[in-house]
């Protein structure tokens, strides 16, 4: 038996933005709260927003101050601000910490409590406010996932909250807002979605639809993020990047992920290493752990990412230290990670839910020899 489903409507394209103001009228919003940080504000892509919706007949609040691996104490703060203001639409522009936050925002304006209380799965019991999400990025997906990931600050773990009541309704996907992105970050949020794409292909809850999408957004990414790193105004390799990112992100929601996410998200946690960078790091590693267990997958992966001759684990993972080398994806080193901190970062990756999907069983002495491989590469 197989279960796959898409939670969010999208709406995409080229100048898919124009849609907004007829997605907003199918509510009756008379207070939308905004939900952005203050880079994505500063770049006008707040303004091109606005310029799209009737604020003579919406009031429209703006929160920036989400950050990067947003917090619970950030979520919390907002919502003590804003809970009382009657919001009827939320609207997130931004990459995923954006979203998220939007989505994590949206439980407690909803819900009592704090947002720890709805860690897990199917937790959520009450119907939240509608959700428009925009993504500036191609990378997280979480515009079409219903998972929100926030760091716990007193425990330093990385929550996951999801299921019913936590996704976008729409989510609006323009290519366009992304060509103002830097190359570091295009480069991140690329590889954050090859990284959703592999590890939901060879998840043990993978089937032939989260199959379908995965293999297609490998394709894309593999053969767009050079170009949409080193010549950010293609619009045709925008678009492929960011039609990848949902692509990945359908797969994703249902087949879940695995043991990069389950080392990134530590390292997210305790070393603020941003999580497109901490996959990106982590995926070759992985994928030559868990390659004897891919079977036929990883001459797929490996045809998708247009290898040439016989496909190997090591031709596989040579690509992706090769599209790391040519996008400048720091090293392990480089995010300041000590060899004195595999200890932690291990045990932690161990309490990860992810693990539970990965396609070989992970045991915390492999864990600490990935992360050694991983360090003694500069």
């Amino acid at each position: 038996m197989s279960h796959f489903e898409i939670v969010s409507k999208v709406e995409a394209g080229v100048d898919s933005l124009k849609e907004i103001q007829s997605i907003v009228s199918n509510y009756s919003a008379n207070n939308i709260l905004l939900i952005t940080d203050k880079g994505v504000r500063a770049v006008g892509l707040v303004d091109k927003v606005l310029e799209n919706i009737d604020t003579t007949k919406h009031n429209v609040l703006i929160f920036d101050e989400v950050m990067p691996n947003p917090t619970d104490t950030m979520i919390e703060s907002c919502v003590n601000t804003y809970k009382d203001q009657n919001i009827d639409l939320i609207i997130a522009v931004g990459g995923g910490s954006a979203i998220d936050s939007s989505k994590a925002i949206n439980v407690l304006l909803s819900n009592s409590g704090q947002i720890s209380d709805y860690e897990g799965m199917n937790k959520v019991k009450n119907e939240t406010l509608p959700l428009i999400a925009i993504p500036t990025t191609a990378g997280t997906a979480s515009e079409v996932t219903g998972v929100s990931v926030i760091t716990d600050t007193k425990r330093k773990v990385k929550m996951v909250i999801g299921g019913i009541n936590v996704n976008a309704d729409f989510a609006i996907v323009d290519p366009t807002l992304t060509l103002g992105l830097p190359p570091s970050i295009t480069a991140s949020t690329g590889m954050d979605a090859l990284t959703h794409a592999l590890e939901s292909y060879v998840s043990k809850f993978a089937t032939v639809f989260t199959d379908t999408c995965a293999l297609r957004a490998i394709e894309l990414i593999s053969n767009n993020i050079e170009e949409a790193v080193h010549n950010g105004k293609n619009i045709v390799a925008r678009e492929n990047m960011i039609n990848a990112s949902v692509l990945a992100g359908f797969a994703f929601n249902c087949a879940v992920l695995g043991l990069v996410h389950g080392i990134a998200h530590p390292l997210g946690a305790h070393f603020n290493v941003p999580h497109g960078i901490a996959n990106a790091i982590m995926l070759p590693y992985v994928v030559e752990y868990n390659a004897p267990f891919m079977g036929s997958k990883l001459e797929n992966i490996g045809k998708a990412m247009n290898i040439d001759g016989d496909i190997t684990a090591e031709k596989v993972v040579a690509k992706i230290k090769e599209l790391n080398d040519n996008i400048k994806i720091p090293s392990l080193s480089d995010t300041g990670v000590k060899e004195s901190d595999i200890d932690l970062i291990a045990d932690a990756t161990m309490k990860e839910p992810s693990l539970f999907m990965n396609p070989r069983e992970v045991k915390i002495e492999e864990v600490k020899d990935i992360l050694l491989k991983a360090l003694s590469d500069k």
